[in-house]
């Protein structure tokens, strides 16, 4: 018997349906930086793909929903990952732990070069600023359960709002601070986030000039 025929039939067509969506976002993204973003169709993805229309449509509601599906991703692994984390972990530790950890190279430089596509493209700028929305409720859904009961929704909403706005500013400053043509160090992304949230810790109790 061979190893893919004892691959549970459920399991294969999981495993296909991950291929198909990743082969549909490679399409989108190697587009997006021929073309631009905005600059071409659901039909040229979906045959760079190898996929028919319909397909493309049964995975993803646009073109920019394929594009940021690596942005999408990250935060959902990162949150899941915060679930895990221990209830009695300073909340600030967590996130760092989480939205900071380990993430290589590769990767990094890939979330900067979809941010910087936004910048060029009101309508990626768009879906990605949803991304970010959809990741504050995950967040906020989170500190529901890691917050004492007395902690009131205004302090789940403005805590989540603060520490979704201290990783989009990481996020920024990660793409923006680095050269064109070359791919963000593997810290660069921990290092900003780091400061962000030490602003935070602080209050931005920041000195004032004279």
């Amino acid at each position: 018997m061979s190893s893919e025929s004892a691959v549970p039939l459920e399991g294969r067509r999981e495993k296909n349906k991950l291929a198909t969506r990743a082969a549909i976002t490679a399409s989108a993204l190697r587009l997006a930086r021929e073309q631009g973003p905005g600059g071409f169709t659901v039909d040229q993805v979906a045959a760079e793909a190898g996929v028919s229309r319909r397909t493309f449509f049964n995975y993803f509601p646009s073109i920019e929903a394929a594009v940021t599906l690596p942005v999408e991703e990250f935060l959902e692994e990162s949150f899941a990952r915060l679930d895990e984390r221990s209830a009695d972990e300073p909340i600030m530790d967590a996130v760092l732990a989480t939205l900071g950890g380990d993430i290589s190279q590769e990767r990094l430089a890939l979330l900067c070069e979809i941010y910087q596509m936004g910048a060029d493209d009101a309508q990626l700028e768009r879906i990605q600023l949803q991304i970010w929305r959809h990741a504050q409720q995950s967040l906020e859904d989170g500190l529901r359960h890691r917050l004492p009961e007395s902690a009131g929704e205004l302090t789940v909403t403005a805590l989540a709002g603060s520490l979704i706005a201290c990783a989009q500013a990481a996020m920024r400053m990660a793409a923006t601070q680095t050269p064109d043509g070359e791919a963000p160090p593997p810290s660069a992304f921990r290092q900003q986030l780091l400061e962000s949230l030490d602003l935070l810790r602080s209050g931005f109790n920041i000195n004032h000039k004279d």
